[in-house]
């Protein structure tokens, strides 16, 4: 597991979650994706594998030393990463802990990559709001836009969309 960088970030004023706490919870430029459009520039590590990136219970700690010290409202804490949130196989037991800890709604941002996987199905439930992102569903569009990783399948993603969609209230 990497050391722990400064994971928790914000409150920041979203135009779709108004005020939000926002998690990092991959190491910057890790994804599943290259999207010619990301702010950070092209992604180092294009990956698929999920894994465990950080240590859940420390970034928890920070979540809740964070909440501590803030005193005004929030509307969401949002997983945000520098790069694809999925991909971290303990998203599930982090959603879990912060539960522990706050009522405050929980989020995700993702690209949707590996919606299709059983585990990030199971993970993504326990969230409040999910927020799945498509460029294109045309696969020439896609591979254009958002160069993934070889492995990846558009048709894929899009099943398990429309699969997760039919189970997430």
């Amino acid at each position: 597991m990497s050391e722990l960088p400064d994971h928790v970030f914000g409150p920041v004023p979203s135009r779709r979650l108004g005020k939000s706490l926002g998690i990092n919870n991959i190491p910057a430029k890790v994804c599943s994706y290259s999207c010619i459009y990301c702010q950070l520039g092209r992604t180092i590590e294009l990956s698929v594998r999920r894994r465990s990136f950080y240590d859940p219970e420390e970034l928890v700690k920070e979540v809740r030393e964070k909440l501590e010290t803030y005193r005004g409202k929030l509307d969401y804490i949002t997983f945000v990463p520098d790069g694809e949130p999925t991909l971290d196989e303990n998203l599930g037991v982090e959603v879990k802990l912060l539960r522990e800890i706050t009522d405050i709604p929980i989020a995700i941002l993702t690209n949707a990559s590996l919606i299709f996987l059983e585990k990030v199905g199971e993970d993504l439930m326990d969230l409040d709001l999910v927020s799945l992102k498509v460029d294109a569903i045309s696969k020439k569009t896609w591979v254009k836009i958002n160069r993934p990783h070889p492995s990846l399948s558009l048709d894929e993603i899009l099943k398990g969309i429309q699969s997760f969609s039919k189970e997430f209230s």
